[in-house]
């Protein structure tokens, strides 16, 4: 099956792309974790080894990589890695909307948590634990690794499902991810027509008409739960269902990063332009519009907008 490709990388490149480097030492607790782990998994038949990068603690088992970091002091935070899935950058199926699909049938199922890197287009697997002494995370250790069991598999098959409802669709995938599930809420949102030079043609909430469409704006009220710094990005679906991207490969039509310094407090926002110079660009209609939490691909709210 052609999707079991992204499951074949050697483990050189896996650790060269996906294990992220680390300088910080291990707190006194953290080395006595550490030390005592690669005594635990030695008596127990494992070959275990130290990643000097990050101090944790590699092993294999059924020839699947492994690894175990440490963090916090008294008591340590201990996290069991898996081998990642990585889509390779010429693979020809990837459709994000589709791995974070896969991701929440992991979550459903699975005690483990899977998670998607998009800029790296790698999705991790791990499961994390507190434990004031060593003994502790020993005594648990074989149920933890048992939980990783069919990860992989459950993955695969909920993205191959995807992928062929995608291709059958004329719309992508959406993650069955509920309005709101974000520290993000947008109270309004407008849409002004613009020229190539930034000049407004016609002001936001006024009649967008076919003729003289040419490069739409969004603005929103959008307020956070929480201070930071936040980007939101937007997908639009024209007359005919089909997505409109800025780019090929690219999942949004137009994305904003917005800086909360207040929280529940709305904010005014405004998304980068999307359209063209050409007049047969836009057609007459109604636009669907939906707008996501860029990291959590969480959607956020859903309107549209109509060119006469």
């Amino acid at each position: 099956m052609k999707t079991l490709r992204i499951f074949s990388f050697a483990i050189a490149l896996f650790i060269s792309m996906g294990m992220t480097a680390q300088s910080n030492s291990l707190t006194e607790a953290g080395n006595k974790a550490q030390k005592s782990l690669m005594e635990y998994l030695r008596v127990n038949g494992f070959a275990p080894s130290v990643d000097t990068r990050d101090n944790s603690v590699m092993f294999k088992t059924n020839n699947v990589l492994y690894w175990v970091s440490f963090e916090q002091d008294a008591p340590v935070l201990y996290t069991l890695h898996r081998k990642p899935i990585v889509f390779a950058d010429d693979y020809e199926d990837y459709y994000p909307s589709c791995v974070r699909y896969a991701c929440d049938s992991v979550n459903r199922v699975h005690h483990v948590k899977a998670t998607f890197n998009a800029k790296a287009r790698r999705v991790d697997f791990t499961l994390e634990t507190f434990a004031k002494e060593p003994s502790d995370f020993h005594g648990g250790f074989y149920k933890m690794l048992l939980a990783f069991k069919d990860v992989d598999k459950t993955f695969t098959e909920a993205y191959d499902r995807a992928v062929k409802l995608y291709k059958a669709s004329i719309e992508p995938i959406v993650p069955p991810t509920p309005i709101g599930n974000s520290p993000l809420k947008i109270s309004y949102i407008g849409f002004g027509n613009f020229d190539a030079s930034g000049n407004k043609l016609s002001d936001y909430d006024q009649p967008l008409r076919k003729s003289a469409v040419r490069y739409i704006k969004a603005s929103i009220d959008i307020e956070a739960s929480e201070k930071g710094l936040y980007k939101v990005g937007m997908k639009l679906y024209n007359p005919d269902g089909r997505m409109m991207n800025a780019a090929k490969g690219v999942e949004y039509a137009s994305t904003a990063n917005v800086e909360i310094t207040k929280k529940d407090k709305p904010i005014e926002c405004e998304f980068r332009p999307y359209g063209a110079d050409e007049a047969d660009f836009w057609k007459a209609g109604e636009y669907k519009v939906r707008i996501f939490d860029y990291e959590t691909g969480s959607m956020i709210h859903e309107t549209s907008f109509t060119i006469l």
